[in-house]
């Protein structure tokens, strides 16, 4: 979960015609509000859980002494190097004029169910098994940049990079190979976020045997080799480039540093070349040790057998001493508010107005989602139904003015703080009419109708069930929730939060953000983004 909760908006050349500026708008503004519904269903719901949400029960799992060649009997066909059929195929030869499906067996049917578990040294396990073919494993650890010091800045990043690589079972080039045979080199990742950092791999589910011990190994004996990590150090400026040449990452990044400055959530994600320095396995392996502990992890997986998960789990972490819990130092994040601008290679201006908003677990989140939902958002190639044409920013800014591409609210929630707001993408001598509107909308959010209210609730409920059928989207919410939360809420939770919000309580969650400081953030052709003054007057008389 990287926090940047803003919403895509494309930076296509100035060359292009239009229809094909519009139609990669439009691409990328329709995995804009995928993200954003991800995000906001994922702040949502682990806020919501540490007051309203169920504590879920865990079943306790102890460490086992088992017989290693029983368990390699249980371990599917597979060798390094080369995949062979464990038995014949039956349907060898078979011409097209034969249905195979004919001789399909009967489907068992069972419903899904999220099941809980807790190994002996404090690793949760959580999974839900909806019969489908494809396994999304995700192991969450609580550790990102807002935990780094002036002393290994970057090093979150660098953990990362450094995924996948030796362990002390399996050299890089075993580890690639496994994951190649098993058709997972290209799925495997590892993300670091403000947070918490993420591994993940998608597999087919008969091999998941074979990648949890896989990916357990990263965290539980990495070698970190002193070539491998200088290998990957070329990264670093290959991840900056990429960084600066992805708008809407860099004024997710510039909003972060201006919102928090010089404090916790406002540290970078991203290694830069300034810690090449200490880009070094004694830097990876002390970060690890500090904040790498069983009890500050979670395993998920979609759509595997809870019993093979948490089997499998405690098997790889069973015959080996585990990185003890240390007591760490976690600073409050401090919002100061700020503008930060840059100038980079897009045509367009990108900015973004932002203010403090509610916390992990803050009464008022549910209200500030709500609020988001008022706003919607929109781009200037699309009207299918639920894109938000309705909503606030869609006809108060959007279609007010036609060098306007594309308009979106955002809300991230992090544990102690988060940012609610606006990100917008206009023509470079349009934005600062743009900024004004968008201050404009923001500044009414203090009155909201009934009906108004009744729609962007019932566009919030659909948005966030239609993104929980996203194998991917459903691993990463019930990581979070369990990491930041030690709770779960099922979608129907979420869905009775919604509805308990009123219209004074929306209003009340507006004034209270409406009171503090702005921040503004923008990037490429800021010429014309007004001064930060004039937007926070913008803010208080609307």
């Amino acid at each position: 979960h990287f926090g940047s909760s803003l919403l895509r908006a494309a930076s296509p050349c100035l060359p292009l015609p239009l229809s094909v500026r519009r139609q990669a708008l439009f691409r990328t503004m329709m995995r804009a509000q995928c993200t954003a519904s991800r995000l906001h269903s994922i702040a949502f719901s682990s806020a919501r859980s540490t007051s309203t949400l169920p504590v879920p029960t865990f079943a306790p799992v102890k460490f086992q002494k088992e017989d290693v060649e029983k368990v390699m009997q249980e371990l599917p066909a597979f060798n390094f190097y080369e995949m062979r059929e464990p038995v014949p195929n039956p349907y060898k030869d078979s011409t097209l004029d034969r249905s195979i499906l004919l001789d399909a067996p009967a489907p068992v049917v069972t419903a899904p169910k999220t099941e809980f578990s807790v190994l002996e040294n404090g690793l949760k396990v959580v999974s839900i098994d909806k019969a489908g073919l494809t396994a999304r494993l995700g192991l969450h650890v609580s550790a990102g940049s807002r935990f780094e010091t002036s002393a290994n800045f970057g090093v979150s990043d660098m953990v990362a990079m450094m995924a996948y690589t030796s362990t002390a079972h399996l050299s890089n080039l075993r580890t690639v190979k496994t994951l190649e045979q098993l058709g997972a080199n290209s799925t495997a990742s590892c993300k670091a976020g403000r947070e918490e950092i993420v591994y993940s791999v998608d597999i087919a589910r008969e091999f998941v045997p074979l990648v949890v011990p896989l990916m357990v190994g990263n965290v539980l004996f990495p070698r970190l080799l002193p070539w491998e990590v200088k290998a990957v150090q070329k990264k670093v400026k290959v991840g900056k480039e990429e960084l600066e040449a992805d708008a809407d990452a860099m004024v997710s990044n510039l909003l972060h540093k201006a919102a928090f400055c010089n404090n916790t959530l406002g540290l970078s994600p991203y290694a830069s070349e300034r810690s090449l320095a200490y880009f070094t396995p004694e830097t990876i392996r002390s970060f690890m040790l500090d904040h790498f502990a069983p009890e500050r992890m979670v395993l998920v997986g979609v759509n595997v057998a809870h019993s093979e998960l948490t089997k499998w789990a405690m098997r790889s972490f069973a015959d080996y001493n585990a990185i003890p819990m240390k007591k760490r130092e976690e600073a409050k994040a401090a919002y100061t508010g700020g503008d930060l601008r840059m100038e980079g290679s897009s045509p367009f201006c990108h900015a973004a107005i932002a203010l403090e908003s509610a916390a992990w677990g803050a009464k008022e989140l549910a209200a500030m989602t709500v609020l988001q939902s008022v706003l919607g958002g929109g781009n200037a190639s699309t009207s299918s139904p639920g894109s938000g044409v309705t909503s606030r920013l869609s006809t108060q800014v959007l279609k007010q003015s036609p060098y306007v591409e594309s308009c979106s609210a955002f809300n991230t929630s992090y544990s102690d703080s988060g940012l609610f707001g606006v990100y917008g993408v206009s023509q470079p001598d349009k934005a600062g009419e743009m900024c004004a509107a968008i201050a404009k909308t923001l500044g009414g959010l203090t009155t909201v109708g009934k009906d108004e209210m009744a729609k962007a609730k019932a566009m919030l409920k659909g948005r966030l069930l239609r993104e929980l059928d996203d194998d991917s989207v459903l691993v990463k919410d019930m990581g979070s929730q369990l990491l930041m939360a030690g709770r779960y809420g099922s979608p129907s939770d979420f869905c009775k939060a919604i509805d308990a919000v009123s219209e004074a309580d929306v209003s009340a969650a507006a004034k209270k953000m409406l009171s503090g400081k702005p921040t503004v953030a923008a990037f490429g052709d800021t010429h014309s983004v007004p001064h930060y003054s004039a937007i926070e007057a913008a803010l208080k008389s609307a």
